[in-house]
């Protein structure tokens, strides 16, 4: 790689696609490749690690100032264990201008862009930084950015904008609701089903949370705000999974919930969890006067923040400018761009590629999205630049 020879968005994407940085793998050799790439610029990096095997990549171009402007994306992608491929789907395919591969669209898209924008940055004459944050763990908890994103304000000037590349169609999204995922797990005690009173059934146990969790989800659609611009325009709360029991004449011992909710970016995050926890503190109290042992317990082992819009956002300004668009939107899925406005950066999200196309078997992005970023980001360049 050479200074001299910088790579097309396109080219560089074939790059990224070839490393299996699924959630479950370390994403080094990604992280590896593009520090190489970026040091061969001239530009610097930094490692903000997560965890073993995961980290975060952070380059700066232009000069060690406030007020700068951050581009982040995640370098991992879901698993394609179970999907059925046409194409390889660690070796990029152009089918028609269509660029197939995991994680061509949810994002190494962006990333690709932002990689073959770098040398082009690297030779404005910048008057306010683009940090570029290559982030971990987004499909798992979107909490693999957290060490990236505190260090801008310590160790690193502190950015006043931040651009999460998540697909949008290049479409500028000002926000998205918060996610929390829980797994709540009731101990029960086992008897034969000829005299269920000398037990205590887990699935029971479980039922009636489940049906305590229903009437929180229809009191949220109750309060629906027409005014709201989330599909739907309501805090959602989800039963996803139930396991219980091992056959019909045994009163099952265990049961197993996983359940979410998606809330409204202004609303009180405590206010679901702290809910289902009184619940289930009263039922406990009665469980465990009987049976000790028994008893439930939940792991709210998700916390996504939500992004909450920002009407007259630096970021929203920035991004309608450089996109030429009169209009924004919101997103229904999860990002990590909470974290970002929660520092204090004016956050939106604009990238390359449509969200209908992400966790799909033969996953793509049009070439033509590639394009329209890679001039996003040319006037971010022209944006930033003293004249």
């Amino acid at each position: 790689m050479s200074s001299q020879q910088p790579m097309s968005s396109a080219e560089m994407l074939g790059h990224l696609i070839s490393f299996d940085t699924t959630s479950c793998n370390s994403n080094f050799l990604l992280i590896e490749f593009a520090e190489a790439f970026l040091r061969d610029q001239g530009i610097e990096t930094i490692r903000a690690d997560y965890a073993p095997g995961k980290t975060n990549l952070v380059a700066s171009i232009g000069p060690a100032v406030d007020g700068g402007v951050v581009l982040s994306g995640h370098t991992d992608t879901v698993p394609v264990t179970g999907q059925t491929w046409v194409t390889d789907p660690f070796t990029m395919t152009d089918v028609d201008g269509d660029l197939f591969g995991r994680g061509t669209c949810d994002m190494k898209g962006f990333l690709a862009c932002c990689l073959a924008a770098a040398p082009h940055l690297k030779a404005r004459n910048l008057a306010r930084p683009v940090h570029l944050v290559f982030s971990c763990d987004e499909e798992v908890s979107c909490e693999g950015v957290i060490p990236a994103v505190r260090r801008f304000g310590h160790d690193m000037p502190t950015p006043s904008v931040c651009v999460v590349g998540e697909p949008t169609m290049m479409d500028v999204m000002t926000g998205q609701k918060a996610c929390q995922a829980f797994v709540t797990t009731i101990t029960g005690v086992e008897a034969h089903s000829s005299k269920p009173a000398l037990g205590w059934s887990a699935l029971n146990e479980a039922n009636l949370l489940i049906t305590e969790i229903n009437t929180i989800a229809q009191e949220m659609r109750d309060k629906e705000n027409k005014d709201c611009p989330f599909d739907p325009a309501f805090t959602t709360v989800h039963v996803g999974a139930v396991h219980s029991g091992t056959t019909v004449n045994i009163v099952p011992n265990l049961a197993t919930i996983s359940w979410e909710a998606r809330l409204l970016p202004d609303q009180d995050t405590g206010e679901i969890r702290d809910r289902v926890a009184r619940f289930v503190k009263a039922r406990n109290e009665i469980i465990r006067a009987t049976y000790p042992d028994a008893g439930i317990e939940t792991d709210n082992y998700v916390n996504v923040p939500g992004l909450e819009p920002e009407p007259d956002g630096e970021a929203k300004s920035l991004a309608m400018r450089l996109t030429g668009s009169n209009r924004t939107g919101v997103v229904s899925y999860g990002t990590e761009a909470g974290h970002f406005q929660a520092a204090g950066m004016s956050t939106v999200i604009c990238g390359p590629g449509s969200i209908d196309q992400a966790h799909k078997p033969d996953e793509f992005i049009a070439a033509s999205q590639l394009v329209e970023c890679d001039r996003f980001l040319a006037q971010l360049g022209d944006e930033l630049s003293t004249p």
